[in-house]
């Protein structure tokens, strides 16, 4: 198995409702440190960050992928 067949693997597991479960814990945990470490001052920056990887490694439909009006995931 080569690296090609790996990744292509992880992004299809990814895109399941057990590897969207997976990815959302693990980015919340990393947005949580974050805050911590800076003090909640950057909180907007890094929910952004969140958001925009949660799109990027899965479905993005995670809990946090919703603009400051929570309309929805792409902000409609």
């Amino acid at each position: 198995m080569n690296f090609n067949d790996i990744s292509r693997k992880a992004q299809e597991f990814l895109k399941t409702e057990k590897g969207e479960k997976i990815a959302d814990k693990i980015l919340d945990g990393g947005a949580a440190a974050a805050n911590k470490v800076t003090g909640n001052k950057h909180a907007d920056k890094i929910k952004d960050a969140r958001v925009a990887a949660d799109k990027h490694l899965g479905r993005g439909d995670g809990p946090t992928d919703r603009d400051a009006r929570g309309t929805g995931p792409d902000g409609r």
